[in-house]
């Protein structure tokens, strides 16, 4: 298990000053150009703005998906896992009524048939993302995790389990995240997200500093990748700072150099 970090300037400046280590920059994918800055430091692969359950993948520019994938050391496809309100006006966002969940499954899986017929089912993985509450623009279908794994099973696809995104899904629905995690299909585990939460203008943000909470939930995570009872990931993701505005007031160089090598070496040793 490699792990990674979200490219940013200020985390290339450390790693060059020999200040933390990592194995790979973990970029995006609307900047080439970043990538070629981040191999100067470190190897890169690419995390893609991708969603299964829109029904738009028609539109997206393969080609520029194969071109990252020639240029980076990037093992797997990901989609997001996404069912918007708006994508199924008649379904309620708390439904788990059977009806509603199969319309769900139906799209969520053409999608992802679509990216499995061109690269195959071993190279796509499937990530969970956050349900706020009944007013979320996220069906609560979506998040829950008997239906992830019908999902994955189906597509014989990997899981991308990002626990911020667990963990902020359950802070708003009052469910215990251990055993809300514990219900994914972790045997199908290939890659992990790990960040810390925090509440910032009345709600959950990820991609922050870690705080207790967090390495609790990380290493219970790492330990039981480690213990045999989940597979391993081919690799652990901080996704902490980044660039642009979204990511550029969360991207403290003083963190980073904190909290690194203490995750860094939860996941290699």
């Amino acid at each position: 298990m490699k792990f990674a970090i979200n490219y940013s300037p200020e985390a290339q400046q450390l790693i060059d000053q020999s200040m933390i280590n990592i194995d790979l920059f973990k970029c995006p994918d609307f900047d080439k150009s970043l990538v070629q800055q981040a191999e100067k430091s470190r190897p890169s692969y690419i995390h893609f703005d991708l969603n299964a359950g829109q029904g738009n993948l028609n539109s997206f520019d393969w080609l520029q998906v194969e071109e990252f994938l020639s240029l980076t050391s990037t093992p797997f496809i990901n989609l997001h896992l996404v069912a918007y309100s708006k994508d199924f006006p008649s379904i309620e966002s708390t439904s788990l009524k059977e009806k509603d969940i199969e319309q769900v499954k139906n799209l969520v899986i053409k999608d992802i048939q679509q990216v499995v017929d061109r690269f195959g089912a071993e190279r796509v993985i499937l990530e969970n993302v956050v349900y706020r509450d009944k007013n979320s623009d996220m069906l609560k279908a979506i998040v829950t995790p008997e239906i992830i794994s019908d999902i994955v099973h189906e597509t014989k696809c990997g899981l991308l389990l990002d626990i911020a995104h667990a963990q902020m899904t359950c802070y708003y629905s009052g469910e215990n995240v251990y055993n809300y995690i514990s219900r994914f299909p972790v045997e199908r585990l290939k890659e992990l997200h790990i960040t810390g939460i925090q509440k910032r203008n009345g709600s959950y943000k990820d991609s922050m500093p870690m705080v207790e909470a967090d390495w609790q939930l990380a290493e219970w995570a790492l330990l039981n990748i480690k213990q045999g009872a989940w597979s391993e990931p081919w690799i652990a993701s901080f996704e902490y700072g980044g660039v642009g505005p979204i990511f550029e007031w969360r991207t403290d160089k003083e963190v980073m150099r904190q909290q690194v090598p203490k995750l860094y070496n939860l996941v290699v040793k």
